[in-house]
């Protein structure tokens, strides 16, 4: 009986043991988590794979929360650029925050799982520049506050990833096009032509030297061509100057320059046509202070001037024969025919 008494103390303490152990339990159980928390509600589009219950919910990289529920939803949706709503199915995750964190307005969540290990979990970014709250609600009083999704780091990354692989592989086709058989023989020829014009322009050395030896006279000789149409453009400038109209600037301009012999040519037409419209005017004057007369001879005076002119003709047609009669036979124009005298 001696032996068996310390074993029967070892059992009697592993059982108050192991008793207190299910009793600090039960009693942990029982008390639960007495933090306040709020609730509300995030929609991701794309997939949540590796996020359960009970998952972490970060803000600003600090825990703050768990989540409490994930389930498939449906919503309507409107298109910006047609307009028109469309039905997307979408994932509704229900997140227990911490009733002392403030949710801003403005703040999004994003999903986050690390590429080599560690469980995924739910990032919320904070925005302080917005002074609105999301209410706070309780368990139970649906509908929650919705935090908007935004998109992670990770996402934005393999995004990234997949269009530059995607480029990648478009730059590598048009590389293989460019590295074609017939794009490298035609590079060949090229290399073979720009090879041969070379060579002829090594054989053209002299004169090309020769060239480029005449081509500061010939640069020099551009430059007083030049030279010389600008000065004919000044003179063509001032010409035109004293041609046209003489506005201030114009003669501000001339003061102190002699006319040139344009200038004296069109400034003395300019008086002839000054003194031939003096003239014109004057004659305008004397017909119209000899209108009367002036009239009247077109009316009566032409009349018998014709007359008078016609009876000159007459006269000197009468003139005409009587002349041919003296020529032919003067004593018989003068002693009328047979009755006349004739010397015997």
């Amino acid at each position: 009986m001696e032996n068996k008494s310390p074993y029967v103390l070892i059992g009697a303490a592993m059982m108050v043991f192991i008793a207190a152990i299910v009793g600090f339990v039960i009693w942990k159980l029982r008390a639960g988590d007495q933090t306040s928390y709020a609730y509300y509600d995030i929609l991701f589009s794309g997939e949540v794979q590796g996020l359960t219950k009970d998952s972490p919910v970060f803000y600003r990289g600090l825990r703050v929360g768990r989540v409490y529920d994930i389930g498939l939803t449906s919503r309507v949706d409107i298109q910006r650029s047609t307009g028109r709503q469309r039905l997307s199915e979408k994932i509704k995750v229900t997140v227990a925050v911490e009733s002392l964190i403030d949710i801003r307005e403005r703040s999004y969540a994003v999903f986050e799982k690390p590429f080599i290990a560690g469980a995924a979990y739910v990032q919320i970014v904070g925005r302080l520049d917005v002074d609105e709250i999301k209410p706070k609600k309780k368990l139970g009083e649906t509908p929650y506050p919705e935090i908007r999704e935004g998109a992670s780091f990770i996402e934005a990354t393999s995004t990234s990833a997949q269009e530059l692989l995607s480029k990648a592989g478009t730059t590598v086709d048009r590389l293989n096009e460019i590295l074609s058989p017939d794009n490298i023989t035609a590079v060949s020829d090229l290399v073979k032509n720009l090879s041969t014009l070379s060579g002829a322009f090594a054989k053209q050395d002299s004169s090309i030297q020769a060239t480029l030896s005449e081509l500061p006279a010939a640069v020099a000789s551009f430059q007083q061509t030049f030279e010389r149409l600008n000065g004919l453009s000044d003179k063509l400038g001032l010409i035109a100057m004293e041609i046209g109209p003489q506005d201030a600037e114009t003669r501000k301009a001339l003061a102190g320059k002699e006319k040139g012999d344009l200038a004296k040519a069109v400034a003395e037409a300019r008086l002839a046509m000054e003194k031939l419209n003096g003239a014109s005017g004057q004659l305008n004057k004397i017909l119209a202070d000899n209108s009367g007369p002036v009239r009247r001879f077109t009316e009566t005076g032409l009349t018998e001037f014709s007359l008078t002119i016609h009876e000159l003709r007459q006269l000197v047609a009468n003139l005409n024969i009587i002349a041919t009669k003296l020529e032919r036979d003067p004593a018989e124009f003068v002693f009328s025919g047979k009755n006349g005298y004739r010397p015997k």
